[in-house]
């Protein structure tokens, strides 16, 4: 509260007692004057009529209707300026207990904002600690992802030696996109060791991002119908800045499911929520593919994001 508030207010209350002080002497003056006036009366009707006690009816008769004649104005009056007083007074009360009331609400409103600003900084703190928190997380992930997809593009053991030949078995050889799939599943450690850490590293971002509207639940319906947040968006374009068209061509095949009952049904889901084939083109060493070609048919429209590769490759 400001220093002039507080003055006004100690102003006010002081006004206050002074007002109450003025009524109190000005009804004491009133009563002094009321008995001035009734001894007076008495002093003067004895004065000039001065025969003692009377056992005439008719005497006192005259004696009442003079003093009733002669106090009841001066008497009423008296009452009249009293009561004027009061009101006045009441008036004066009520003006300072407006202006008291103004001061209070003001107080509170005062108080009511400090209060709204002292918690949109307690939930902007708290906002600030939670994206610390995800991020510090998300780039240990994000380390760890990288670290087990640089093994995968460079490994020179198993069955498949490198990246290039697991796609070219892929690609060149499999009949069908479930055949693919397993070739992923079944033959290269690398391979699938690096799509496990990716889904964890997509499912972290859904599920604890800030602003992510799917929560720790993570239901396939929250995934699917949801809409992305701005900063999941964000987080989840900085992980898909890490794969090439190689990459993106085999984790289409690795998501590739039919049933919502499949372990990769949400893997599938968080592919098309985020874009992740915006970049993937539909062919194999310069012909179009028939795996990829189906893969198009496979996943929903916004998997592909704004791929440039749908309208040369399909004539869109």
């Amino acid at each position: 509260m400001s220093e002039t508030v507080i003055s006004e207010r100690q102003d006010n209350k002081m006004e206050d007692e002074s007002n109450a002080n003025k009524v109190i002497n000005n009804l004491k003056w009133l009563v002094i004057i009321a008995i001035i006036a009734i001894v007076f009366v008495f002093t003067v009707y004895f004065l000039n009529f001065n025969n003692g006690f009377s056992d005439d009816q008719g005497v006192w008769g005259t004696f009442g209707d003079f003093m009733g004649g002669t106090l009841n104005p001066i008497l009423s009056f008296l009452s009249l300026i009293a009561l004027l007083s009061t009101i006045v007074l009441q008036q004066k009360e009520l003006g300072l207990s407006r202006t008291e009331l103004k001061y209070t609400r003001d107080e509170l409103e005062r108080s009511a904002n400090a209060q709204v600003a002292t918690q949109t900084i307690l939930d902007e703190q708290s906002d600030t600690m939670a994206r610390q928190q995800f991020e510090s997380t998300f780039f240990s992930l994000i380390d760890q992802h990288n670290k087990v997809l640089e093994n995968f593009t460079k490994s020179s053991t198993g069955k498949f030696s490198s990246l290039g030949k697991l796609r070219n078995t892929v690609f060149g050889t499999s009949s069908d996109l479930e055949e693919a799939k397993y070739i992923i599943e079944s033959n290269n450690l690398y391979g699938d060791q690096y799509f496990s850490v990716l889904y964890q590293l997509l499912k972290f971002i859904a599920t604890n991002s800030p602003e992510t509207p799917i929560g720790t639940t993570f239901k396939s319906e929250d995934i699917e119908n949801k809409t992305v947040a701005n900063k999941e968006m964000m987080y989840s374009n900085m992980v898909r800045s890490f794969l090439d068209f190689e990459i993106t061509q085999l984790l289409a095949v690795n998501c590739y499911c039919n049933s919502p009952d499949d372990i990769n049904w949400n893997y599938k889901l968080l592919i098309e929520r985020y874009a992740f084939l915006e970049n993937m083109p539909f062919k194999y060493k310069g012909n179009t593919n028939g795996l990829l070609f189906e893969l198009y048919s496979f996943y929903k429209p916004p998997a592909f994001g704004k791929n440039i590769f749908i309208k040369d490759t399909f004539n869109i």
